[in-house]
C-alpha cells in the first residue's frame, strides 16, 4: 500500500531529500553539504560524483531516521539546479566537471551573441535577456576553447538527466521546466531554438531531446536501491528545475501566485498563462513544471550563500557557541542580528557576489558594502546581509509587477530563508505588504516530490496533488514604520548599484581582477 512520496534537490551547496505523507505531512528529511570548485576568478565547476554521493548518503539517512518501510514509498521526483550542464561519454561518464549556473566565464562569447544575434532576437526567441550566466555563452565557450572535449562529447546533460540516469532512468530526455537558465530554448514552443544552436555551431544531436515534466523515466535499479535505500523497482520521475518545482511546492499553479524562494540564490516565480511583452528585457519566461504552460522569473545569484559568507569569515565565536549548545548557528547570527535597528543606521550590504541578475544582467556586478561608520556592530553588519538580499529582490517584485501588468494577489515564501522569521518580517516590512509562510517551507523538495506523484499516478492531476498537499499556514504583516525607513534605503541601494554600474566601475574592477589574479 502506498502510503508516501519522495523528493530529492540536488542543489548547489547540498542535495535534500525528503519523504512526505499523501496529506503533505513531512515525515523524515536529511542533508548533505557539498562544494564547488573555483578554478579561475569567476569560474564555477563541481563534480556530479559528489552530488551523487551526497544523494546516496542522505537517502538513507532519511530512510534510517524514519524507519518506515522503503515498499511504501510510491514515487521519488527530481529537482535539479538549471544552467549547469556536464559533458558524457555513451556509457554516462563525466567527461570533465559539471559548469555551474554562476560561472561567469563566458563575457567574450555574450559580446559576440549580442554583435551577432542581438539583444532584441536573443530575448524575442529565448524568453531571456542575454546574460553571460546562462548555459548558452558557455556551450559557445566549450565549443571555442575546448573544441577537444566537444568532440569527445556524447551528450551534454543537465544534472537532472545524469541523476536520474543513475537511479535507473531508461530514458534519455530534458524538459522545458530544466532549461529556463540554459537560455537556449524557444520559448514559443518550448524545446530546443535551432536558430540559436545553429549561430554559435552546436549539434543538437549532442543534446537530449525535450519532453514535457512530470513524467515517469523508468523505476529504482538494483544498483541504485542498494545505494540509496530506496525499493528497487519503484517509479522514478522528471520533476524540473529547482524553482519550478519550487512553484509547485508552493501552491503557484495559477496566475496572481507567486512565491519567493531564498536559498543559495534568491528566486522569485510567478505562474503566467501567456508569455506579455516585456520591453526592458527585465524578466525571464521559462517552460513551467506543469506541461505546455509558462513561468515568469526573477533571480538574484547570492543570497543564502551570503549568509553563509558572513558565517565562514565572520562567524567563528558563533560557530563554537552553536556547537556547545547543540543548535545552528545560523539560529545564532540572526538572533543577533534580530537585536540590530532596521536599516543598520544607515549601512547597506550590497549582494552582488555573482553578478546582478533581474532585472539589470549586469554578469561583473560585484558585492561590497557602503554607509560603514564606528555605530556600527557585528549584529548590523548581520542584520545588512539580510536587508540587502531582500532590496534587490524587491527589485525583481517591482518589475515582475510591471509586466503582469498589476500587483500579485499573494507573494509565498520558500527555502531556506523562510525558516527565519527574522528574513520573512524583513521581506514583509520591505515590500510592504503581506507575505505568506507555507506549512512545508521546502517547496522545492516538497514540489519535487508532488510532480514525482503525479507522474507516477498516486495522484490523477497536479491540482489533486498541490490541494492534497501544499498549505498555507499564516499571514505575516509588514510593520509600515519599518517600511518607510526601509523604501528610502532601498532607493539608496538601488541608485548606488546604478551609479556603479554606470561609471563602469564594475566592468573595470572585473578587468583588474582577471589582470593579475586570472
Amino acid at each position: 500500500m502506498i502510503k508516501y512520496v519522495a523528493g530529492i534537490d540536488a542543489g548547489t551547496t547540498g542535495s535534500t531529500v525528503m519523504i512526505f505523507d499523501l496529506e503533505g505531512n513531512l515525515i523524515g528529511t536529511g542533508y548533505r553539504e557539498y562544494s564547488c570548485k573555483y578554478p579561475h576568478p569567476g569560474w564555477v565547476e563541481q563534480s556530479m560524483y559528489d552530488l551523487w554521493k551526497g544523494i546516496c548518503e542522505t537517502s538513507k539517512e532519511v530512510l534510517a531516521k524514519t524507519g518506515i518501510n522503503p515498499k511504501e514509498i510510491g514515487s521519488v521526483g527530481f529537482s535539479a539546479q538549471r544552467g549547469t550542464f556536464v559533458p558524457i561519454d555513451k556509457d554516462w561518464n563525466c567527461l570533465s566537471d559539471a559548469i555551474v549556473w554562476s560561472d561567469g566565464r563566458a563575457g567574450k562569447e555574450v559580446k559576440w551573441i549580442e554583435e551577432n544575434i542581438g539583444k532584441d532576437r536573443y530575448h524575442e526567441v529565448s524568453g531571456v535577456p542575454l546574460s553571460g550566466l546562462w548555459a548558452y555563452p558557455k556551450y559557445k565557450w566549450v565549443r571555442d576553447n575546448r573544441p577537444d572535449l566537444y568532440e569527445k562529447t556524447w551528450k551534454f546533460v543537465n544534472g537532472q538527466e545524469w541523476l536520474l540516469h543513475n537511479f535507473g532512468s531508461t530514458e534519455l530526455f530534458t524538459d522545458p521546466a530544466s532549461l529556463t537558465l540554459n537560455g537556449m530554448m524557444d520559448i514559443k514552443n518550448l524545446d530546443w531554438s535551432n536558430e540559436l544552436l545553429k549561430a554559435i555551431n552546436i549539434d543538437r544531436d549532442k543534446l537530449p531531446p525535450v519532453k514535457t515534466p512530470m513524467t515517469q523515466v523508468g523505476v529504482v535499479s538494483k544498483k541504485a536501491s542498494l545505494e540509496t535505500g530506496f525499493e528497487e523497482g519503484m517509479p522514478i520521475c522528471c520533476g524540473g528545475g529547482d524553482q519550478q518545482c519550487a512553484a509547485i511546492g508552493a501552491g503557484v499553479i495559477r496566475e496572481g501566485l507567486s512565491e519567493i524562494t531564498i536559498g543559495t540564490a534568491a528566486v522569485m516565480v510567478a505562474h503566467v498563462d501567456v508569455r506579455r511583452p516585456d520591453v526592458d528585457h527585465s524578466v525571464l519566461f521559462g517552460g513551467h513544471a506543469i506541461p505546455h504552460k509558462w513561468d515568469m522569473e526573477g533571480l538574484t545569484f547570492g543570497a543564502g550563500v551570503c549568509l553563509r559568507w558572513w558565517r565562514d569569515t565572520f562567524a567563528q565565536h558563533e560557530k563554537e557557541a552553536a556547537k556547545q549548545l547543540d543548535i545552528e548557528v545560523y539560529d545564532l547570527i540572526t538572533l543577533e542580528a534580530s537585536k540590530a535597528p532596521v536599516g543598520c543606521k544607515g549601512y547597506i550590504f550590497l549582494p552582488f557576489v555573482s553578478s546582478q541578475v533581474t532585472p539589470y544582467y549586469h554578469d561583473n556586478a560585484r558585492g561590497g558594502s557602503m554607509g560603514l561608520t564606528l555605530a556600527n556592530d557585528r549584529g548590523m553588519m548581520a542584520r545588512a546581509v539580510m536587508e540587502g538580499v531582500v532590496y534587490e529582490i524587491r527589485m525583481i517584485v517591482e518589475a515582475m509587477e510591471k509586466v503582469l501588468g498589476r500587483p500579485f494577489e499573494a507573494i509565498r515564501l520558500s527555502g531556506g530563508g523562510a525558516k527565519s522569521d527574522l528574513w520573512c518580517q524583513i521581506q514583509a516590512d520591505v515590500y510592504g505588504r503581506p507575505v505568506e509562510k507555507l506549512k512545508v517551507s521546502d517547496c522545492t523538495t516538497l514540489g519535487a516530490a508532488i510532480l514525482g506523484a503525479v507522474g507516477a499516478g498516486v495522484f490523477i492531476s497536479i491540482e489533486e496533488a498541490v490541494e492534497k498537499m501544499v498549505h498555507t499556514y499564516g499571514i505575516i504583516e509588514p510593520n509600515m514604520k519599518n517600511h518607510e525607513i526601509y523604501t528610502d534605503m532601498y532607493g539608496i541601494f538601488k541608485d548606488t548599484f546604478l551609479a556603479l554600474r554606470d561609471a563602469n566601475v564594475y566592468n573595470k574592477l572585473a578587468d583588474v581582477t582577471m589582470k593579475h589574479w586570472g
